[in-house]
């Protein structure tokens, strides 16, 4: 497998955007994104090291699992992560995402996501020419850019050194930075860099799986364990 370029990423995510109705520099809504795409989404716990999980059937249909205790800007960056291995992938497989050093179809997919929701466009756009020209950007910049485009700190950090808009010293100046307490002290929720949306289900598995019940195609019980699936043993939602 090829190691994509950045700028070769960045191609492939802006023809993704224009695929689907998407500008270039608009922020992206993984939850709407998701439900337009006919992916199903569940939010739930799972261990420290899983952020994700995704799958295609020979049928093309597609289904992601992201781990809620994960923070929500990382979710969302999972989540374009996954996007890549399901539409890009050189051998879609069931796919796990652990975290680690990325290499190879990791690497791209990795790449691709942070084209995706941190376009070229998108960041000039918030960004101003003096912070441009000077190779700097100010920490009231990248919180805007963080809740704007729903990344984490590391993320769009990375994202801005790849772009050569900031300098390795002022990257790790801006890294050295505690992240909530930077956030509330410029007046930002800090629930970016918290866990969330356990048990929230994202598509019509519910829906499809309810008019079965209702046309008598499936039992009960049969109803009773794809809600299971969703929401736990106890068939509420967490």
């Amino acid at each position: 497998m090829r190691k994509m370029t950045v700028s070769e990423a960045e191609t492939l995510a802006a023809k993704f955007r224009y695929d689907n109705g998407l500008s270039l520099s608009e922020p992206i809504n993984a939850k709407m994104l998701i439900r337009k795409l006919n992916i199903t989404l569940v939010y739930r716990r799972l261990s420290e090291k899983s952020y994700g999980i995704s799958c295609k059937s020979t049928t093309g249909k597609m289904f992601m699992l992201i781990n809620s205790n994960s923070t929500r800007g990382r979710q969302h960056f999972t989540i374009a992560h996954e996007l890549y291995h399901l539409y890009f992938d050189e051998n879609p497989v069931p796919h796990m995402c652990c975290g680690g050093p990325a290499t190879g179809e990791e690497r791209n997919a990795n790449r691709f996501a942070s084209a995706l929701l941190m376009s070229r466009e998108g960041i000039l756009s918030s960004i101003s020419g003096e912070e441009i020209t000077a190779h700097t950007v100010n920490i009231a910049t990248v919180l805007r850019m963080e809740h704007l485009f729903g990344v984490s700190r590391s993320t769009l950090l990375i994202r801005l050194k790849d772009m050569g808009l900031i300098t390795s010293a002022r990257y790790e100046e801006l890294c050295g930075l505690p992240v909530k307490e930077t956030a509330r002290e410029w007046g930002y929720d800090s629930a970016l860099y918290e866990p969330g949306n356990d048990g929230i289900v994202v598509g019509d598995f519910g829906e499809k799986a309810r008019m079965l019940f209702e046309n008598g195609i499936i039992s009960e019980g049969h109803y009773n364990e794809l809600m299971n699936i969703l929401y736990g043993d106890d068939g509420e939602e967490n």
